[in-house]
């Protein structure tokens, strides 16, 4: 699954980045005491770092600035934890958020809110729209719905170069049954 690998990758970045320098940290252990005695150096952060995003349900407001700020994974974070408190418009809307900050899995996890109704209205347009999105951007696996949809028009106006262009996305991704669609429109 390469958009979880990015995710997770993304956030050891992020943790690895943002984290705050200890001086006098050891691998073993905590950091030794500085030689003054001042250990509330140690015992408090330091006020000036800067937060990270992590799945903290305690602290979400770190993860809501970076989302605010363009960076997708703590979208996903924020849309995690609205689904998980039942704020299912908020959850969609982030999600669509993220997916405007090209991570496809959260468009294929806004489409499915769409198609369900959870959170929104459902809305089939929606759902195609969100997964082309997804398919472009390298979910193979997003490109059969929408290539269905506009090759047949339904729920959508129907438009054949943009379904052969996701029938051969996806056969391009390695996904067999567009590879057949793309086989069989061939003249």
């Amino acid at each position: 699954m390469p958009g979880v690998r990015a995710g997770i990758a993304t956030t050891l970045v992020l943790v690895l980045a943002c984290a705050p320098a200890r001086t006098g940290a050891n691998v073993n252990g905590p950091a030794a005491a500085p030689a003054n005695g001042a250990t509330e150096a140690l015992a408090a952060p330091d006020a000036g770092a800067p937060r990270v995003c992590v799945h903290d349900p305690k602290e979400l407001a770190p993860c809501t600035e970076d989302c605010d700020r363009g960076i997708a994974f703590a979208c996903t974070v924020v849309a995690a934890r609205a689904e998980l408190v039942k704020d299912l418009p908020r959850a969609v809307h982030v999600l669509e958020r993220a997916c405007e900050l090209r991570d496809a899995p959260s468009c294929v996890s806004a489409s499915r809110m769409h198609a369900n109704g959870r959170g929104v209205p459902p809305s089939r347009a929606r759902q195609i729209q969100l997964l082309s999105v997804a398919c472009t951007l390298g979910d193979t696996h997003a490109c059969s719905i929408p290539a269905k949809a506009f090759a047949s028009g339904t729920d959508v106006p129907r438009d054949e170069r943009r379904a052969a262009e996701l029938w051969q996305r996806g056969c391009a991704g390695g996904d067999d049954s567009a590879c057949a669609q793309v086989e069989s429109a061939a003249p």
